[in-house]
């Protein structure tokens, strides 16, 4: 009896013995756990992948990656890969975009999301590591872009964000009074047509002469319609500063910056005769020889002011109708006193300087019409008449 006892006890022991090594087994385990391509070698109690990540207490969010799959069995031996998930925010040419990776490194993100290291330039170095925080960064892409500047049209390909940049890229220099169209801070978009305007600004002293002004004051004691120079006019002279702008070598606009007068003009005084010729009683005498009596008061053909019988009379008498300096000259136009009773003056006075400015003119145009403007000979030639 005693035998039996020993031997069903030895035997009980050996049992659990097998069972407990069975149980240690089935659940202890060395597997190698990689997270984020950091490797270790992990022992642990378990069955499962998901086993494993909770003793070593790694928590997988929705986006991030575990290779095998959670609910796997595992062996001695086996590989777990956990990838974490990383959010990158790309503002591509002005516009925000995101997406989520499980890559660790910035260029590896960027190949997955399409964008190529030869196609942008990037705010950030490209080889950067990503870390689980994720990452900000811009992105400029290349665009065509067409750029006119000193004469030439270049069509540049660029990853410059602004005008100004781009300029800069291509060792465009500007200056200080330089035009930019578009602005230079204007983001650059593909098909873009940028100008550059060469401007330069100098200054420039000349001399330019300075009109005299007519004043003409009324006397009643003269026959009406005539006219004396009592103080001829004299042109003056001023030195104006000016400033000249060229754009691309063309003359744009001058600008008075300053004036100087070197000699101020002399304004011309001219009487003008307001008195009426009582009327001839007697009648006209139109073949009188002398210069007695007065104006008759016929009346002559008008004549609008600036004629050229006007300038002919500024020539001969400065454009005094009235004038009689005794030298046998009369009249603004100095007719002879034979000439002017020989084309029929006496029917307006015995002597052209008592006569209206319409009443010599009238008589003017009659000698013009038989002896042509040679009867006014340097006059009428040195305002090309003749």
């Amino acid at each position: 009896m005693k035998k039996s006892l020993v031997a069903a006890i030895a035997g009980g022991v050996a049992a659990t013995s097998l069972g407990l090594g069975a149980v240690a087994s089935a659940v202890n385990k060395d597997v190698t756990l990689t997270v984020d391509g950091v490797s270790s070698e992990v022992d642990v109690w378990g069955s499962t992948v998901s086993d494993v990540l909770a003793s070593q207490k790694v928590e997988l969010g929705a986006r991030d990656e575990v290779s095998p799959h959670a609910d796997e069995k595992i062996d001695d031996g086996d590989v777990i890969e956990v990838r974490y998930a990383r959010l990158v925010k790309v503002t591509l040419d002005g516009e925000e975009k995101s997406f989520w990776t499980t890559r660790t490194s910035l260029d590896e993100a960027l190949n997955e999301f399409g964008l190529r290291a030869d196609a942008a330039k990037l705010s950030v170095d490209r080889s950067m590591k990503l870390g689980r925080e994720g990452l900000s960064l811009t992105a400029t892409t290349n665009k065509d872009v067409t750029v006119t500047v000193d004469g030439q049209t270049i069509t540049p390909k660029s990853t410059a964000d602004t005008v100004g940049a781009l300029l800069a890229e291509l060792n465009i220099t500007l200056g200080e009074f330089d035009r930019v169209n578009p602005a230079a801070d204007t983001p650059i978009t593909a098909g873009l047509a940028i100008s550059v305007q060469r401007v330069a600004k100098t200054q420039t002293t000349e001399s330019q002469v300075m009109d005299y002004q007519v004043i003409e004051t009324k006397d009643d004691t003269k026959p009406a319609g005539t006219k004396e120079v009592t103080t001829p006019g004299v042109e003056g002279e001023k030195k104006v500063t000016l400033e000249i702008v060229t754009v691309d070598g063309v003359e744009e606009s001058r600008t008075v910056i300053s004036e100087e007068v070197i000699k101020a003009p002399v304004d011309k005084k001219v009487t003008v005769g307001t008195k009426q010729a009582a009327a001839n009683s007697g009648g006209g005498n139109s073949s009188g020889g002398g210069n007695s009596g007065g104006n008759t008061g016929a009346p002559a053909p008008a004549v609008g002011d600036g004629s050229v019988w006007d300038a002919i009379a500024q020539c001969e008498s400065g454009g005094n109708w009235a004038i009689n300096t005794g030298n046998g000259f009369y009249g603004g136009l100095q007719f002879t006193t034979q000439t002017w009773l020989g084309f029929g003056g006496g029917a307006y006075a015995p002597s052209a300087h008592l006569a209206t400015r319409e009443q010599q003119i009238a008589i003017a145009t009659k000698v013009q019409a038989a002896q042509g403007w040679g009867a006014w000979p340097a006059c009428t030639s040195r305002l090309g008449l003749r």
